[in-house]
């Protein structure tokens, strides 16, 4: 979100006010025209501010971006919502899922209390639901074998398989 906050226990009578700036600075922050997809739901000291979401507009998914962080942080899962998004949206997505952990997204999720909770705190109605994938492969494992390398591809190509307009190319 770009700003952090710490919050001791002498002022708690300050973290009202915090709170309240933090939800009008998230809503006007992720306001804007034009479509959008939903990440997830913003946070202050630990508590999730149901139905304050966190929104990428899709014409700014153009760009470069980066996905980083330790070991259980949530980059495979942020990358698994932002493909789904995507993939609602009519958008192609081109994954290289190295250790077949996005593969999931074929199939609708059997649910988990885990996941009905964590939407539940956002404010946000979870779907379950499958997403058309293909299964590319270089090697002789299970999918619609490559007989080029992405990188051989290059940057024209490419873009005519994912069926990229002019600004995504």
């Amino acid at each position: 979100v770009g700003d952090f906050y710490y919050f001791s226990e002498s002022r708690t009578d300050d973290m009202s006010k915090i709170r309240e700036q933090f939800i009008k600075e998230i809503k006007e922050g992720y306001s804007f025209k034009g479509e959008s997809i939903i990440m997830g739901g913003a946070m202050i000291d630990g508590e999730v501010l149901t139905e304050n979401f966190i929104r990428i507009p899709l014409k700014t998914l153009n760009r470069h971006g980066l996905i980083a962080g330790a070991t259980g942080t949530g980059k495979t899962k942020t990358l698994q919502v932002l493909a789904e998004n995507l993939s609602e949206k009519g958008i192609p997505v081109l994954l290289m899922d190295l250790k077949g952990d996005l593969s999931g997204l074929a199939k609708p999720s059997p649910g988990h209390p885990k996941i009905d909770e964590r939407h539940a705190q956002i404010g946000l109605p979870f779907e379950s639901k499958g997403f058309p994938v293909e299964i590319l492969t270089l090697s002789q494992q299970d999918g619609v074998r490559l007989r080029a390398t992405v990188s051989e591809f290059g940057p024209v190509l490419l873009s005519r398989i994912l069926d990229l307009s002019d600004v995504q190319a």
